[in-house]
């Protein structure tokens, strides 16, 4: 998964309840316990907030990480 400014705004759009069930997806595509990000309101607002002011550089270091962890991690 590749983020983008595009992707950003689509993202921005969903509620709390979609944006909490994406960030769950994409927990568990990268090989983190969902459970274990303890998701709730004021954490679903963090990350829009956060979300809402990230830069194009931001995105690309975010898809830098993404993509390195995904590369290293070891199947459990």
């Amino acid at each position: 998964m590749q983020f983008d400014k595009k992707m950003l705004d689509r993202i921005l759009t969903m509620n709390d309840a979609e944006l909490g069930e994406l960030i769950a997806k994409i927990a568990t595509e990268a090989g983190v316990d969902p459970a274990a990000l303890g998701i709730h309101p004021q954490n679903i607002r963090n990350i829009r907030q956060a979300l809402g002011s990230a830069t194009e550089q931001d995105l690309k270091q975010l898809n830098a990480v993404y993509d390195s962890y995904k590369q290293t991690k070891r199947p459990q």
